[in-house]
Parts: structure tokens; C-alpha cells; sequence
């Protein structure tokens, strides 16, 4: 891996660090959703690969997540549709 990506891949690594945890697993599930996406990416680059919606799919499911999470925290939130 070139420099360049690993010293990207930190950076976004320490900023997920700091990120506020809104639900329990939200910096966990965040986390996921980077390196799934740079993994994507990495592929993209190597086989030119259709990527935009393997990520539109992970945010969804990310974003799923989530609000379930956020649910079972707080009964009187809007009901997962």
C-alpha cells in the first residue's frame, strides 16, 4: 500500500476516533462502513469495478443500523420504516 493511502487511512481512522457515540456500536458500525468502502474503492482502482452502488447499499445498511440502534435507546423516536 502506498504512503499516501496509509497515511489517508489514518487520518480517517483517528477522526472515527473521535467521532461522538450516538448508539451503542455507532463508531464500531462507522469503522465498518470506511474500510468496506475503501475496500471497494481498492478494487475499483484494480479492476474497474462498479462500485457506486455497492456503497449507496452499505450506507443504507449503515444508516439501517443505526436507527435500530437509536430505537431500542429511545422507545419514542419515529418507528423504522
Amino acid at each position: 500500500m502506498p504512503l499516501n493511502d496509509r497515511r489517508i487511512i489514518q487520518i480517517i481512522m483517528e477522526q472515527c476516533g473521535e467521532l461522538e457515540e450516538r448508539c451503542d456500536g455507532y463508531t464500531e458500525e462507522i469503522v465498518e462502513v470506511v474500510a468496506d468502502i475503501l475496500a471497494r474503492e481498492r478494487e475499483h482502482r484494480v479492476s474497474a469495478t462498479s462500485i457506486q452502488k455497492k456503497v449507496t447499499d452499505k450506507c443504507d445498511a449503515a444508516g439501517l443500523f443505526l436507527a435500530k440502534q437509536r430505537a431500542k435507546s429511545d422507545p419514542t423516536s419515529e418507528p423504522i420504516r
